[in-house]
């Protein structure tokens, strides 16, 4: 009798500890599911890339970032790979939440490419196969002015870039970038290029091109220039050469496209 008596308090406490566990777990579903919703960019227009990705993460167990552009995207000038831009931002994400741990990135930069470069198959399907919730475009326009692409070509080819990403990636939310500050003799003592052209008029094209077809667009070109004013700091003391960033640079760079566009809401805008 005592046995049975033992065996019946075993199972009434089990039974109850399960009926907690499971009470626990639906608190926590149900927490998710309303953390979801409210992050769902279907329900509200209010988010931050961060909660974007954040979203993504919740929804499908975890979330990818692909960056593309140039040679200042794949991090030349860096003293190491875990110091440039894309590496230091992925450190960060990660570090912002557990959701967030789930977060890659995926490093799509080439070397002297300009934006009509960048259409080439071979880096397109480079990029497809990230498989990216977001793309973070780097103009190139660094090389677009070094290498005298015409304006319209340059236009023309980020329009195409973007046609392309939206049609091939349902739901890919496309962030453009442009490059850091150079130094205008990197190319001639005048700073023009073959076309009679500045790197200022690339820089300004693409930002009215973006303005003008409605994309997310960060100028971190200007954002790393208005911060040197701010910090007295020379030009030449944060590019490793006339153009790459050293690691002051890209520092500066991750610190301006993080906190002054992926934590702000509506996308930064």
């Amino acid at each position: 009798m005592k046995h049975l008596s033992k065996l019946l308090l075993i199972s009434c406490v089990f039974l109850v500890l399960m009926g907690m566990v499971r009470g626990e777990y639906r608190t926590k579903q149900s927490a998710v599911a309303e953390e979801m919703h409210k992050l769902n960019p279907a329900h509200n227009d209010d988010l931050s890339y961060i909660d974007f990705l954040t979203y993504r993460v919740l929804k499908n167990g975890s979330a990818r970032v692909a960056v593309l552009g140039s040679s200042v995207t794949k991090g030349v000038g860096a003293s190491t790979p875990s110091h440039n831009w894309k590496a230091l931002l992925q450190s960060e994400i990660r570090s912002t939440s557990r959701p967030l741990k789930h977060v890659t990135i995926a490093n799509h930069g080439h070397s002297g490419y300009t934006s009509e470069m960048l259409l080439r198959p071979e880096v397109i399907d480079g990029v497809l196969k990230s498989r990216p919730d977001l793309l973070i475009l780097e103009t190139s326009v660094i090389n677009n002015y070094r290498q005298s692409v015409s304006l319209e070509g340059t236009k023309s080819s980020l329009e195409e870039l973007y046609r392309t990403f939206t049609q091939a990636i349902p739901g890919v939310e496309i962030l453009f970038i442009s490059p850091n500050p150079i130094l205008k003799t990197n190319l001639t003592e005048s700073g023009l290029n073959e076309l009679g052209l500045t790197f200022a008029d690339y820089n300004n094209l693409t930002k009215a091109v973006a303005a003008e077809n409605g994309w997310h667009y960060f100028d971190t070109h200007d954002a790393i220039s208005n911060e040197m004013t701010e910090r007295d700091i020379a030009l030449e003391d944060m590019l490793d050469d006339t153009i790459h960033p050293n690691d002051l640079g890209y520092k500066m760079w991750f610190n301006q496209l993080y906190h002054n566009k992926m934590t702000l809401p509506k996308f930064g805008e």
